[in-house]
């Protein structure tokens, strides 16, 4: 068996299962074999779902998120390979096992605030008398951390769209960064925060250095979440 990695909804829920129709929640300890389904996509197209999808790195598996709780798991050798730096490793394997299930909400809205904050200069060198989105993601860390609301999320959000909206090139792509911070799904606001700081510094280079820290602090971060 190989160790992998992969994130699935709150409610214990895999998108594999659900597209297959067998949508029961994940425990500690089971092992699942895939039987393949195939799905009429319409105007001809079919669309088959092989087997259960993992990746090799917890940040690769970031990449490709259905929700906040992070699995490792056991998988067997894989039937098939793919991704890239940008999207995320992954393999599909028909059979997994849950090993180890970690809720990390929390820490991936502070995340994406780290990333986002990151990149915040250049916002505010055009804009410095807009101070919008570095209250939003002030907000977002707060709510983290359970000292703010989802009223008050859904404030940093509208804050933030406002700054997006009246910015313009880097600025408006930093602010979207912003923005990612207050999405209500906290691996949406990651990957949004991400990809905003990502752009705004390294553009479409797949290996800038804003990618090589977001993964190399990210992997540092999350290094020990399965030792708790």
């Amino acid at each position: 068996m190989i160790r992998a990695y992969h994130f699935i909804s709150d409610d214990m829920r895999s998108d594999e299962d659900i597209v297959a129709g067998r949508d029961q929640p994940w425990r500690l300890g089971e092992t699942r074999i895939y039987v393949p389904v195939t799905l009429d996509a319409g105007d001809g197209e079919f669309i088959t779902e092989a087997g259960y999808h993992s990746s090799p790195s917890l940040s690769d598996a970031l990449m490709r998120a259905d929700g906040p709780i992070a699995c490792a798991v056991e998988i067997s050798d894989p039937i098939s390979v793919g991704g890239d730096v940008e999207q995320g490793l992954f393999q599909i394997s028909h059979s997994r096992k849950l090993i180890a299930a970690s809720d990390l909400s929390s820490e991936l809205r502070t995340f994406a605030c780290s990333c986002a904050e990151r990149v915040l200069s250049i916002f505010e060198t055009a804009y410095p008398h807009n101070d919008r989105p570095r209250i939003a993601i002030n907000i977002a860390r707060d709510y983290a951390q359970r000292r703010a609301t989802a009223e008050d999320l859904r404030a940093a959000l509208i804050l933030a769209r406002d700054a997006a909206d009246k910015a313009s090139g880097l600025a408006r792509i930093v602010a979207i960064s912003t923005l990612g911070t207050a999405i209500p799904e906290a691996q949406d606001a990651a990957l949004t925060a991400m990809r905003g700081a990502r752009w705004a510094i390294d553009g479409k280079s797949p290996t800038g250095p804003e990618r090589t820290w977001q993964r190399e602090s990210f992997d540092v971060k999350f290094a020990h979440i399965f030792d708790r």
